[in-house]
Formats: structure tokens, C-alpha cells, sequence
């Protein structure tokens, strides 16, 4: 059994155990070994280290939108750095081309006198469920190089990978650590972001590690302040014997995948019956990124006589505000509110784009990743609310 003694960054064998695992799933260029890993209780408290270790008070991270929104609270919380939003504009958010839009939100920031110390990617992307292809992650590593500014990649759902005959083409997972970081970027620059919340299916045990293979001073100083984060032995125990059993976890991930796999048909085929489009080339997490938009047009009737723009500030889940501001359609935040009132009449809940910086109303995220007899009762509510909604506007449906 683990103990205190281990000290507040993680057990020895924890690391070890998490060293052999990501170099045996994760395929890096460089092997991974316990002294480049930090353990802390869940990868939020790993998310608030790295930024307490990389940025000053007022310091930005750039996010590409939809983006997940506990991110806000965890760089903001203890770091006072400023979570900031990069809009996709149009453009694919896992594409290239999006690096773009964070070379003009790093220009437009600094110029207005934010220094940006880092970006956050989630990959695979949360919650967009989708994967960066190698080319991507490349392009945004040479972005950070050529700003000198910190690559943070979100892995905590890259075992939840999953396959469909309807999205063969989708892009696979690739890890940060996979990548040869020589002509692209100062390997001090990279970190990733891993815990068991995810792909162990362990989120109350609250467990994560920071893995940082060059930046051994980066390392020192965030463990200096580690036990404010301090992981219980007893989650640490758990996680070391679940890492240390390879067949068990050989079955497991195959068997989740193959869950998640049945469950995303499954989804997919009650949308495409409902007319519901969806972020294509999903492979990954729990969840679709679905557009309502075509079920919620204009002919809902809300209580709004003139549309304009307003700002409106954001909000997390948890209807937390943010401090981040952003412009809306008045018009089509009421559908939305209007439309998640139906949903908590029916009591089936989808979380609605707002919470996810979605840059138009209408967006939701609809999990998927639970017992076949819950997902059917979900379905089944949420067909009855549809249902209501086409009744309310005549039937029509875009």
C-alpha cells in the first residue's frame, strides 16, 4: 500500500506504473520514466499546477471554441490567468487552418495587453469527440515555437477511442508524445494532461498526472507546491494495480470501445430519424456534438420582438460566471431556453453549446456513454420533446 511517505507528488510505483502504460498505449518518440511524471488528485488540479508553474497573473490561454468549460475555472481559479476563446469563424476547429485563428487571437490579445503563455488543446477534443490529425498537432506546435509559448495537451480521453462502419474515415489519436518534436518545437515546451477519470471510468476517485519529459525545472517548482493536490494512497493503490494488470486492461479497452461504438450507432441512428446533423468524423469520448438548429428554427414562438446582437456573459454547467464576455443572437438564445425548458420538463438532460462557447445557438452535447436500457429511455424523452417542438412550429423542420 502507498503513503504519505511517498510524498505529495505521487508514489513511486504509481509513476512507474504510468510510465510503462503511457509507453506501451501512448507509442512516444522518447521513453516515458516516472521521474518526468507529477501525480495530483484529478487532472483539474493538474490543469491549475501547470498553469500556476507557466503563467503570471492576467496571463492568457488560448482554447479553440467549443472548448470544455471547466477549463475557465481551472486556469483562472488559484492562477489568476485568463482562459481566452479562440472562434473558429467558419472554419473546421480540428484542422490546420484553425491555427490561424489562433495566430490572430494572439495578435489581437497582446496588442491589447494580455501576454498569451500557452494554449490548451483537448485531444481527443471535448466536445467535439473528434481527433487531431499528426499534421495538426505539428502545425500547432511550430505556432507555439514560434512564440515561445507553452503546448498543454489534454489527453484524458485517449483510450476511449471507438469505431464505426459509418465514420471509417475518422481520424485516429495521436498523442503529443508520438510526435518527433526536433524542427518543430523546444521539447520543454510540450506537456500533456492524463487522468483516470475517463478512460477508467473513475471520476469521483479524482486522480491525474502531468507528464513533462524535458522541462525538469518546471517539474521541481510544481512540486514544491503539490500538496495542496495531494492524491489519497488509496486512489493511487487502486489506479497502480489497474495499470500493473495488462490483460485486464487489454479487455477492458476493447470492450469499452466496442460499447461506445455500439452506443454511437445507436445515437447516430435516432438522430439521422429526427433530422438532427452532428459533428462528423467522431471517434472518441462519450458524446456527439449535435445541431439542433435544424429542429429549432424560426417559427419557434419566444417572447422576443426585435433580434439584435446583446452581449451576454458566459457561463459554466454549473451556471458559474466567468468573467468572459461574448455576442449573441437575442432570438436564438431564447429558442434555446426555451427548448432546454422542455427538456428538463421531460427530465433528459443534454447540455446545451452554451456551456461550451458554441459559437451559434442550437448546439448541444449529447452523451451517449451509458447502460443501453438509460440511453433508450433518454431517446425515447428526448423523441417525445422533439416531437413537441415540430408541433410547435407547424410541423416544419428545416
Amino acid at each position: 500500500m502507498t503513503g504519505s511517505g511517498n510524498g505529495p507528488f505521487g508514489s513511486r510505483a504509481l509513476r512507474s506504473a504510468l510510465g510503462s502504460y503511457f509507453n506501451d498505449y501512448f507509442h512516444p518518440v522518447h521513453k516515458v520514466t516516472p521521474d518526468q511524471l507529477l501525480i495530483a488528485g484529478g487532472a483539474t488540479s493538474i490543469i491549475d499546477l501547470i498553469t500556476v508553474g507557466v503563467t503570471d497573473e492576467g496571463d492568457g490561454i488560448l482554447i479553440g471554441r467549443p472548448l470544455y468549460t471547466s477549463f475557465a475555472k481551472d486556469v483562472s481559479a488559484r492562477a489568476g490567468a485568463k482562459m481566452v476563446p479562440v472562434s473558429a469563424e467558419g472554419k473546421d476547429p480540428m484542422s490546420e487552418e484553425m491555427v490561424g485563428q489562433y495566430e490572430k487571437e494572439l495578435q489581437k490579445q497582446e496588442k491589447a495587453g494580455t501576454k498569451i503563455k500557452a494554449i490548451i488543446l483537448s485531444s481527443p477534443h471535448n466536445p467535439l469527440g473528434k481527433c487531431y490529425s499528426v499534421n495538426t498537432l505539428k502545425a500547432y506546435m511550430r505556432f507555439c515555437q514560434r512564440h515561445n509559448i507553452h503546448l498543454i495537451s489534454d489527453e484524458v480521453y485517449a483510450m476511449s477511442i471507438y469505431k464505426n462502419p459509418s465514420n471509417a474515415s475518422a481520424i485516429p489519436f495521436t498523442s503529443a508524445l508520438a510526435i518527433d518534436t526536433i524542427n518543430l518545437i523546444d521539447p520543454n515546451l510540450v506537456h500533456i494532461v492524463y487522468g483516470m477519470s475517463k478512460d477508467f471510468s473513475s471520476n469521483g476517485l479524482r486522480c491525474g498526472v502531468l507528464l513533462s519529459q524535458s522541462n525538469t525545472s518546471l517539474l521541481a517548482s510544481l512540486k514544491s507546491i503539490a500538496m495542496f493536490s495531494w492524491p489519497t494512497s488509496t486512489t493511487e493503490f487502486y489506479w497502480t494495480t489497474l495499470l500493473n494488470d495488462r490483460p485486464f486492461l487489454d479487455n477492458y479497452f476493447a470492450e469499452n470501445s466496442r460499447r461506445l461504438a455500439a452506443s454511437y450507432a445507436r445515437m447516430t441512428s435516432f438522430f439521422t430519424a429526427h433530422g438532427i446533423k452532428w459533428a462528423e468524423g467522431s471517434n472518441a469520448g462519450f458524446f456527439l456534438w449535435a445541431d439542433f438548429r435544424g429542429v429549432l428554427g424560426d417559427d419557434i414562438i419566444v417572447n422576443i420582438t426585435e433580434d439584435k446582437e446583446e452581449q451576454v456573459e458566459a457561463l459554466t454547467l454549473n451556471d458559474e460566471k466567468i468573467g468572459q464576455v461574448y455576442k449573441t443572437s437575442k432570438k436564438a438564445k431564447a429558442r434555446d431556453e426555451w427548448f432546454f425548458g422542455k427538456l428538463m420538463e421531460a427530465k433528459v438532460f443534454i447540455a446545451s453549446g452554451d456551456a461550451f462557447f458554441a459559437e451559434e445557438h442550437g448546439w448541444y452535447r449529447v452523451t451517449f456513454s451509458v447502460p443501453e436500457k438509460v440511453l433508450e429511455v433518454g431517446l425515447e424523452r428526448l423523441g417525445r420533446v422533439l416531437e413537441e417542438v415540430k408541433e410547435e412550429s407547424g410541423g416544419r423542420v428545416r
